[in-house]
């Protein structure tokens, strides 16, 4: 992920997100997040990072680029506007919490570390933005499947601070089937419910072997039956419990807290 600037568009600074081809899987999963992207900039917009669309760089492209002295590396790159890079798992990583969140989401200066009443504040703040993300992203027929709070960007420019979703590589589409296979599952086990499944794999349609209205109204009706948003709930339930509890911020924590739910 690099930052950057589109000149010639006036789009500012920009963030660019390109595939590590080494890893098995990247640039498939690449793919999927420029139609994620696309789906969302089109059907939820303001919940997620403003997607500006994408450019594809071929071999030979990179083999001239290099020589030219330009790193501009093979495969298909995802552009974003760019609205901040503190993300929340950042802001819960540093010492003095909840100083620096407060001041930036909520603008108040002079606050005291570990302020019970502005901990409260802040986590009111920041659920109440991540439900209404949620909310306009499952409404689309999308289920996120990858929120914590590495995933949730403060934005920098606009009316007011606001988190926003970014990473929609394992998003999955209810109206079309993309993304979505009923054997595979791509996931956080940290934030993932215990069930790990969006819809049991038994009453799981085939989306994507469906056509256009079709799909739709299968997609539709198991979206109804097994309520496929719930994954994302839980995994904000999650969020929600870090923000409320310091022993769930570190990574220590919160498996200790998922062994004892796994046992339960």
């Amino acid at each position: 992920v690099y930052q950057g600037k589109i000149d010639k568009r006036k789009a500012g600074d920009v963030v660019l997100k390109r595939p590590k081809l080494t890893v098995e899987g990247a640039a498939e999963l690449q793919e999927v997040e420029a139609w994620m992207n696309d789906r969302v900039s089109r059907d939820a917009r303001g919940a997620c990072a403003d997607f500006l669309g994408s450019f594809r760089v071929t071999p030979d492209e990179a083999y001239l680029n290099v020589s030219e002295g330009v790193i501009a590396k093979e495969g298909l790159w995802l552009v974003w506007k760019y609205e901040g890079d503190r993300t929340l798992a950042q802001y819960m990583a540093q010492p003095d919490y909840p100083m620096g969140i407060a001041n930036a989401l909520l603008g108040r200066e002079g606050n005291v570390r570990g302020d019970a009443a502005v901990e409260l504040e802040v986590t009111q703040a920041a659920m109440r933005q991540v439900f209404k993300n949620l909310a306009s992203v499952h409404r689309a027929g999308l289920v996120h499947r990858d929120i914590k709070p590495h995933n949730l960007v403060l934005t920098e420019n606009g009316p007011e601070p606001r988190f926003k979703l970014i990473d929609l590589g394992a998003c999955a589409c209810f109206r079309t089937g993309m993304n979505f296979a009923p054997d595979e599952t791509i996931m956080d086990p940290k934030y993932a419910p215990p069930e790990e499944y969006l819809i049991p794999s038994d009453d799981a349609p085939d989306i994507r072997k469906l056509f256009g209205p079709v799909a739709l109204a299968a997609g539709s009706a198991a979206w109804l039956q097994h309520k496929p948003d719930r994954f994302d709930m839980y995994s904000a339930g999650i969020v929600m419990m870090q923000l409320a509890l310091p022993s769930l911020r570190t990574n220590s924590g919160l498996t200790t807290f998922n062994r004892g739910l796994k046992r339960c």
